[in-house]
């Protein structure tokens, strides 16, 4: 069923159709992005058919991310400036070849991650260097539950753009929805040892293993950034058998994130 857009995102992008070459102000930047996702995401899963009528307004919104100069931005609002375009190029990707697509591995790697294909006030970006280069040195490990691969053991695609001013409250609540989702988060439980007696497991995404080293600090393990997002049952069980836990990894589905 066709979803049309919130006035409010017309209007938004409406103001954002300045002079060629003209800088958009970050104020309103996000919001067109607000109206496709709320129109289009529900649970995290992606109505693409919806979406790919919606695409010009997509455009739209890529026109104007690509006249802001994101050096002139505070921390938060670069912070949101690059999660919202990660997730905004990645849904653009996909609509590209949408509906002849099951998962973003069926793009070639070179046109996939590395592609430097996404415009930024005069320069081209992939969506590694965006990941690798920008987001991850921010120091900020919440990210990983923000951008989305367009799969569906990433986490889920929320359905309101980020804003500098709610980012805090938006990352952690990303976060923990994330890890109190059993499937592709964090599941726990005790498991039949290899030869007898019994195992206490913790199981969490292939995230916290690919991005180790974002989540561990000299004084915080990854169990331990855990502990700060996870539900209160799991919390209580880590707890429980901290010095018997076992961590294992989630095995991840690559299947498009859509209905």
């Amino acid at each position: 069923m066709k979803i049309l857009l919130s006035l409010a995102a017309l209007l938004a992008l409406v103001a954002l159709d300045d002079e060629p070459g003209q800088q958009a102000q970050p104020t309103g930047l996000h919001a067109p992005l607000t109206g496709l996702l709320s129109a289009h995401v529900e649970n995290g899963v992606v109505d693409y058919a919806g979406l790919k009528e919606s695409e010009a307004a997509l455009d739209a919104y890529l026109a104007a991310l690509a006249r802001v100069d994101p050096e002139t931005l505070e921390r938060d609002d670069a912070l949101a400036f690059w999660i919202n375009g990660y997730n905004a190029f990645t849904l653009k990707l996909m609509l590209e070849r949408y509906p002849g697509i099951e998962s973003i591995k069926d793009i070639p790697s070179s046109k996939r991650w590395k592609a430097k294909r996404w415009a930024v006030m005069g320069k081209r970006y992939s969506l590694d260097q965006i990941e690798h280069e920008i987001l991850r040195p921010m120091g900020e490990p919440r990210i990983h539950f923000a951008i989305v691969c367009a799969s569906f053991s990433c986490p889920d695609l929320a359905p309101e753009a980020f804003l500098a001013e709610t980012l805090d409250d938006q990352l952690t609540a990303a976060t923990k929805l994330f890890l109190a989702n059993r499937d592709k988060g964090l599941s726990f439980g005790k498991e039949a040892g290899w030869l007898y007696g019994t195992n206490y497991v913790l199981h969490v995404s292939k995230i916290f293993d690919w991005f180790e080293k974002d989540f561990k600090t000299s004084d915080r393990s990854v169990v331990e950034f855990v502990l700060k997002y996870a539900p209160d049952d799991a919390v209580a069980f880590i707890k429980k058998h901290r010095k018997d836990l076992d961590v294992e990894h989630l095995s991840y589905d690559w299947s498009l994130n859509g209905r």
